[in-house]
């Protein structure tokens, strides 16, 4: 079904993970370095996709169970350190993510991103692409106080934007994302480029439901 076209926003709000660029391998290889050093049974790609955007201490339990009861915060000492080696260089920009940013940017919209993921590992991956600079701000999980789908991130950003929440967008790939953008009042464009399903977003408010990031600049009449 082809989405309806919406009224031009005046500013984007991307998340990062799935959304932008595909993260999963650095993800799971995180996750495999720190539940070998733990003695745990690593997780599936599918589980480790599965639990992309969700907060690190809520992912934990969600990937092992009792298994890690007690032992979050030793095994996010391991994983966190681990990461900040291997997730930049395993994340990768998503087909169509470049071009709809470039097509934002040639109509004067001005966009940002609000990730669960600390800000550093965002902009390693932007600056690498080349891409750094064409955001108006990055916010990760260490610059917001509370963890989507509360409110507060998209709150901050649309504020640094310049924005009422009527006159933007936020486009994510999770259930969380659409919480968050319904909690902020603004309306959601959902991307099926992470394990989400639309059947998974059937109870959540969307605004449309795309293929990929590369449909957005049609969606919205650039």
């Amino acid at each position: 079904m082809t989405p309806q076209p919406l009224t031009t926003p005046k500013a984007v709000i991307f998340d990062f993970d799935l959304t932008l660029a595909d993260s999963s391998p650095g993800f799971e290889a995180c996750h495999r370095y720190a539940a070998e050093r733990l003695g745990l049974t690593p997780p599936s790609l599918d589980a480790v996709r599965r639990s992309i955007g969700t907060p690190p201490h809520l992912a934990v339990p969600m990937l092992y169970g009792p298994a890690v009861d007690g032992r979050v915060d030793e095994y996010l000492d391991i994983y966190q350190p681990h990461a900040d080696k291997v997730m930049g260089p395993l994340t990768l920009i998503l087909p169509g993510a470049r071009e709809t940013l470039q097509r934002l940017t040639d109509a004067g919209i001005p966009f940002a991103i609000v990730s669960q993921k600390l800000r550093y590992r965002v902009e390693e991956v932007l600056q690498r692409e080349g891409l750094l600079d064409a955001f108006a701000c990055v916010l990760g999980g260490e610059d917001v106080p509370a963890f989507k789908p509360h409110p507060s991130g998209l709150l901050l950003a649309l504020g640094r934007l310049g924005v009422s929440a009527s006159d933007a967008i936020y486009v994510g790939d999770t259930t969380i994302d659409a919480e968050a953008a319904a909690n902020a009042g603004l309306r959601f464009v959902a991307v099926l480029t992470g394990p989400t399903t639309r059947e998974d977003l059937a109870s959540y408010t969307t605004a449309a439901i795309l293929d990929s990031i590369g449909s957005l600049p049609d969606l919205i009449g650039l």
